[in-house]
C-alpha cells in the first residue's frame, strides 16, 4: 500500500488540477467588512439621451460606474461613490443621473461630468426606482406604499401619492410622459386566510385527490387559504365561503398616475402575484410586464410539486383598460415529474427585467433563475411569443436595448459583470466587470444556488420563488402532505405533540437575519438548513437532494442575509415617544421588558428576547395551551413587523394584502393579534387600549440589529454647512459612530481628485492617504464647496476602512493608489513606484506562497509564504469542489519576510480530513497565491 501511495498522489493531483476551482484564483476574500443584503436591482442599467455613455450600478461596492460607447465595446471611464446599496439609476439628462439607494434610502444626483454626486435627496425608507415624467421625478418607495415626486432642478418635494398595492417598485412612463405605471412587487393574487376558529371541525373540505394515511393521528386543526373570484369567496374545492369573509382584494397589480393631477387614474389587476419589471411599448402604449403567478390556493405539497408558480408575460392595454396573460414557459408540462433536459434548457424564471426596442416589434426578459435571455414577439399570441432564449450573463438582473449601435447590454448581478450582444446574432460581442466586487466568495458561489432553476423539476422555479430576493412573497402556502410521516418532537418542553405532516396554511417567512435563530419554521420542525435538503425533491420536485457542496454553498448565502435598519426608529436608535393618547413606541418597550402581559405571568421579553438588539426570539418551542393555538409553535423573531402591514378583514373593507400577522397570517395588525385571549392588560378599558396602542408601536419599531445611522447620508456644499437640521444630524451621525451603530466616511473632491475620509473618534478624520494629516471635523466641512460637495455615509460597523479609504483592501489607500497611478479598485494594481504602505516604505520582497511540505503528507504540513510588508494574511485550504475545508488562519498579523503556518491535517470541525487533492490558498493585502496539495492515507 505505502508503495502505491506515490502513484495515487500523483493521479489525484492530476484529477485536483483539472477539477481546480476557478473561482479561487480571481476573487478576494473578504473580512467582516462586508454586510450582505441582497438588494434587488429594479433598473440597473441606463443609457444617457444622447447616447454617449452607459450608466450602471455597482450595488456591492455603492457606485454608479459609467462606460463609454465610443468604442467598439463599452469602456468604464468613471467609478462614482453613491448612497449605500444603490438598485436603479436613470439619467435626467446627458450630464446628470439620479442613482435610487435602497439600504440609504435616498437619491444621489450625480454630476457625470465632474463624476461626482452633487446632492442627496431623502425619500422614505426602501425606495426601487425614478423615472422622469413632465418635467417631474417620480420615485417608487416599497416599505411606505407609495410614489414621491420631486421637482428635478430643485430636489424638492412636490407630491406623495398612495399607492393601492403593496411594495411599489419598478416604474415606466409612456411616450408622451403624461402617464407613469407603478408595478407593485408584492401585487398578491386575491388569495387569503379563513382562519381554523371560522371553520367548524366538521365542515373541513374533504380532499379526495389526497385522502390522509388512515394511521396518521388526527391532524391540528387549521385554516384554508381561499381565493376571491368574481367577488366571492372559494376555496380550491369549490366551496363558497362569503359568510365567513366580508372584506374585498382589489388586487391592485399595475398602476397608472396622470402627470398633470399626481392623481391614480386606474389599477390593473390580472398580470401576476409578484410583479418584477414592466415597459412600455413605444409602438402603441400597451404595457408589458413581467411576473410569477403563485398557485398557493391550492392545497398540499404534492399537488405543487415542481410547480409552485408560472412565468408570465402580462399585456395591459390602456386604451381598453384589459389585462391579458401569456405564459413563458408554454414547453413545460408540468403534469410529468420529472421534467426533461430540454424543458429545464429553455426554461424562463423569476423575470427580473423587460426592455423594448424603439419600433416595439421586440422584447426582451432577462430569467434569473436560468441566465437566459428571452426574446419576445409582442405581438405573438398567449402561447407563441417567445422567440429564443439565449444564454447570458450570470445572473442578469437588467437589459437595455442600443438600437442605434444595434447592441443589447445585460447586467449580471452574479459576478458584477456587463454583457454586450448583438441584436442580430444574439451573440456576445464584450463581457467586462462592472466594477470592484468586495462580495465574499461563498455569497456568489450560494447566490447561484439560491436563485438557480436547476433546484426544480423544470428548471424554471428555485428557493427565490417564494422567498423574493431572500425575503417572502407576502402570501401563505399550505404545504402539508396527507401522506407524509410523523416526526418526533424535541423533548422540551415536555407535552409537544409531535409534528403532524399536515400543517395548514403557514405564511412564507422571510430568510433574512436567520443565523442564531435555529431551528427554523413557524413550528420550529427543522433543525438547520441542511434539513431543508429534503424539500428540494418534495417541494421542488428533483430526482435527487442537492448535493453537499451545493447544500453548503446555499446555507453560506442564506446565513449571511441581514435586514437593513428599521425606519420607525430615530437616528440615534431611540424609540419614538408621544403623548397619552398616541402611540409611544418608547412606553410600549416598558412594556415589553417588564410588565406581565402573557397570561399576567411573563413579560413579552422573556420569550420574545430583544436583549443586545437581539432578533426577539430565544429559540424555544412552546406549547399550543400556553398560547391557545391548535398546534405548538416556536417562539418566532420580531424583526419584520413593520413589513406585514396591509391586511385588513373589516366588513366591506379593500385590504391590500390577503394575510397579516401570526402563522397563517390571520391577525390585522400587532394589536389585533394583542387582544386574543393569552394577554392580560390593564382591566380599565381605556389604559388597555393606550398599552396595546404603544406596545404595538414598540413592536413595529423593533430593531433589526443594525441602527438607523447606517445609510444615512448628507451632502454639504458650503453654502449649507451651517443649516441647523445638518449640523445636528451630523453630530448625530458622529455619535453613533463613537457607540459602535456604525462606522462613518466622508467623499469628496479636492483639487478636482476625488478623495476619502474615515472618521476616528473625538472629531477626527482619517485620510486616504497614509502621510495626509488627520482633518478635524471642522476642517472637512472646509473642504465642501460648489462642484467639490461633501457627502457624509453612516455605513455597516467594520466596513469603514473598505468604503471610506481602501476600496481594494489591498493595504494601499485609494488616495495614494490615485498618486501612483494604480486602480483603487483593483487588488491587484499597485502604486508604481510602491507608495508608502501601512507597512513601511517599499517592499521587502516579492509576495509568494513557496512551498507546502510535505507534499504529499499524512499527518501534517506546514505552509510556508513570503510577504512584501507586514500585514495581516488569511490561510484558507478547499477540497476539489471549492469547499473551505478549514480556515487555518483568519487575519494572522506577520511582519514583512519569510512566515508560515501548520495545517494538522484536519477540517473545520476537528475531525481529520480524507484522503485527497486540497488547495491551500494564501492571501494578504488583495494578493493571493494558492498551491495544490495531497493528503495520502
Amino acid at each position: 500500500m505505502r508503495r502505491i501511495a506515490p502513484l495515487l498522489a500523483l493521479i489525484a493531483l492530476a484529477l485536483g488540477l483539472a477539477l481546480w476551482p476557478r473561482h479561487l484564483g480571481s476573487r478576494t476574500t473578504a473580512g467582516n467588512d462586508f454586510v450582505h443584503f441582497e438588494s434587488p436591482h429594479v433598473h440597473p442599467i441606463a443609457m444617457t439621451p444622447d447616447g454617449s455613455r452607459l450608466l450602471v450600478v455597482n450595488t456591492p461596492d455603492n457606485r454608479l460606474s459609467v462606460f463609454s460607447l465610443a468604442g467598439a465595446a463599452p469602456q468604464r471611464v468613471a467609478e462614482i461613490p453613491v448612497g449605500l446599496e444603490p438598485v436603479s439609476v436613470a439619467a435626467l439628462d446627458d450630464s446628470t443621473a439620479w442613482v435610487v439607494n435602497e439600504l440609504s434610502d435616498n437619491v444621489s444626483v450625480v454630476n457625470l461630468n465632474l463624476g461626482h454626486v452633487t446632492h442627496t435627496i431623502p425619500v422614505g425608507d426602501e425606495p426601487a426606482d425614478v423615472v422622469f415624467a413632465n418635467g417631474k421625478a417620480y420615485v417608487s418607495v416599497r416599505t411606505e406604499d407609495a410614489i414621491k415626486v420631486f421637482d428635478p432642478l430643485t430636489h424638492q418635494p412636490l407630491a406623495t401619492i398612495a399607492s393601492p398595492g403593496r411594495e411599489p417598485r419598478a416604474l415606466a412612463r409612456n411616450a408622451a410622459g403624461t402617464r407613469v405605471y407603478v408595478a407593485h412587487l408584492l401585487a398578491g393574487n386575491r388569495t387569503t386566510i379563513l382562519p381554523a376558529e371560522s371553520i367548524p371541525p366538521d365542515s373541513m373540505p374533504a380532499d379526495w385527490d389526497y385522502p390522509p394515511d388512515p394511521f396518521l393521528p388526527p391532524p391540528p386543526r387549521q385554516g384554508l387559504i381561499v381565493q376571491q373570484v368574481a367577488g366571492s369567496w372559494y376555496d380550491m374545492y369549490g366551496n363558497l365561503w362569503n359568510s365567513k369573509i366580508k372584506h374585498t382584494m382589489p388586487d391592485a397589480d399595475v398602476t397608472e398616475i396622470d402627470t398633470g393631477t399626481e392623481s391614480i387614474v386606474r389599477s390593473f389587476s390580472g398580470a401576476g402575484t409578484s410583479i418584477f419589471d414592466l415597459a412600455v411599448s413605444p409602438a402603441d402604449g400597451r404595457v408589458f410586464t413581467v411576473s410569477t403567478e403563485s398557485r398557493n390556493s391550492l392545497r398540499f405539497e404534492p399537488r405543487v410539486v415542481g410547480y409552485l408558480v408560472e412565468t408570465n408575460l402580462a399585456v395591459l392595454n390602456p386604451a381598453t383598460g384589459t389585462t391579458s396573460l401569456r405564459k413563458l414557459d408554454p414547453h413545460i408540462d408540468y403534469e410529468t415529474l420529472p421534467g426533461t433536459q430540454a424543458e429545464a434548457d429553455s426554461a424562463i424564471g423569476t423575470p427580473t427585467g423587460i426592455a423594448m426596442n424603439a419600433d416595439g416589434t421586440r422584447a426582451y426578459v432577462t430569467s434569473l433563475a436560468t441566465d437566459k435571455l428571452g426574446v419576445i414577439n409582442p405581438g405573438g399570441g398567449p402561447l407563441s411569443s417567445v422567440l429564443a432564449r439565449v444564454p447570458v450573463v450570470g445572473g442578469p438582473t437588467g437589459v437595455l436595448v442600443d438600437d442605434a449601435r444595434g447592441r443589447l447590454y445585460v447586467v449580471g448581478r452574479f459576478r458584477n459583470e456587463l454583457q454586450t450582444l448583438s441584436a442580430a446574432t444574439l451573440g456576445q460581442i464584450a463581457l467586462t466587470a462592472i466594477g470592484m466586487d468586495p462580495t465574499p466568495d461563498e455569497i456568489v458561489h450560494g447566490r447561484r444556488i439560491f436563485y438557480g432553476g436547476f433546484g426544480s423539476a423544470h428548471g424554471d422555479q428555485s428557493c427565490a420563488t417564494c422567498h423574493v430576493f431572500g425575503d417572502t412573497d407576502g402570501l401563505a402556502w399550505d404545504l402539508g402532505d396527507p401522506n407524509g410521516g410523523v416526526v418526533p418532537a424535541p423533548p422540551s418542553p415536555p407535552g409537544l405533540a409531535d409534528f403532524h405532516p399536515m400543517k395548514g396554511p403557514l405564511v412564507t417567512q422571510t430568510l433574512k437575519g436567520l443565523s442564531g435563530t435555529e431551528p427554523f419554521h413557524w413550528r420550529g420542525d427543522r433543525a438547520n438548513l441542511d434539513a431543508f435538503n429534503p424539500a428540494f425533491v418534495t417541494l421542488m420536485g428533483r430526482t435527487a437532494p442537492l448535493p453537499d457542496s451545493q447544500m453548503a454553498a446555499f446555507s453560506d448565502f442564506v446565513l449571511a442575509l441581514r435586514f437593513g435598519p428599521n425606519p420607525n426608529q430615530a437616528l440615534d436608535r431611540s424609540f419614538p415617544d408621544a403623548p397619552p393618547g398616541q402611540p409611544s413606541a418608547l412606553r410600549g418597550r416598558d412594556l415589553f421588558l417588564t410588565e406581565p402581559l402573557f397570561r399576567g405571568s411573563r413579560a413579552c421579553n422573556d420569550c420574545h428576547d430583544e436583549t443586545n438588539h437581539g432578533p426577539g426570539t430565544n429559540r424555544q418551542m412552546v406549547h399550543r395551551d400556553t398560547i391557545v393555538e391548535f398546534q405548538d409553535l416556536k417562539v418566532p423573531q420580531m424583526r419584520t413587523m413593520y413589513r406585514k402591514v396591509g391586511y385588513t378583514n373589516g366588513a366591506g373593507a379593500a385590504s391590500k394584502r390577503g394575510f397579516g400577522y401570526s402563522h397563517d397570517g390571520s391577525a390585522t395588525s400587532v394589536r389585533d393579534f394583542l387582544s386574543r385571549p393569552q394577554f392580560t392588560f390593564d382591566p380599565d378599558s381605556a389604559t388597555a387600549a393606550q398599552q396595546r396602542m404603544d406596545l404595538e408601536a414598540y413592536m413595529l419599531a423593533f430593531d433589526t440589529g443594525l441602527g438607523p445611522a447606517v445609510g444615512r447620508q448628507l451632502t454639504f456644499d458650503g453654502a449649507n454647512n451651517g443649516e441647523p437640521a445638518l449640523v445636528t444630524t451630523f453630530a448625530t451621525l458622529r455619535a453613533r459612530a463613537e457607540a459602535g451603530d456604525c462606522d462613518l466616511v466622508a467623499k469628496g473632491r479636492v483639487a478636482g481628485q476625488p478623495r476619502g475620509w474615515l472618521y476616528v473618534g473625538a472629531g477626527q478624520w482619517r485620510p486616504d492617504k497614509i502621510n495626509g494629516p488627520q482633518l478635524s471635523t471642522t476642517q472637512l466641512l472646509a473642504l465642501a464647496g460648489p462642484r467639490a460637495e461633501l457627502t457624509v455615509t453612516g455605513v455597516p460597523p467594520g466596513s469603514g476602512e473598505r468604503i471610506g479609504i481602501d476600496r481594494d483592501r489591498d493595504t494601499y489607500l485609494d488616495g495614494d493608489e490615485l498618486d501612483g497611478g494604480s486602480d483603487p479598485g483593483d487588488p491587484a494594481s499597485h502604486p508604481t513606484p510602491v507608495a508608502v504602505s501601512p507597512g513601511g516604505p517599499g517592499a521587502a520582497a516579492a509576495f509568494a506562497l513557496r512551498a507546502v511540505s510535505p507534499n504529499p503528507f499524512r499527518g501534517a504540513c506546514d505552509i510556508a509564504f513570503t510577504l512584501p510588508r507586514a500585514g495581516r494574511v488569511d490561510v484558507r485550504v478547499f477540497d476539489l469542489l471549492g469547499r473551505e475545508v478549514r480556515s487555518v488562519a483568519r487575519g494572522l498579523w506577520r511582519e514583512a519576510g519569510p512566515s508560515s503556518v501548520r495545517w494538522d491535517g484536519r477540517d473545520g470541525a476537528g475531525r481529520a480530513a480524507p484522503a485527497g487533492v486540497y488547495f491551500v490558498s494564501v492571501q494578504s493585502g488583495g494578493e493571493r497565491a494558492s498551491r495544490t496539495v495531497v493528503r495520502i492515507p
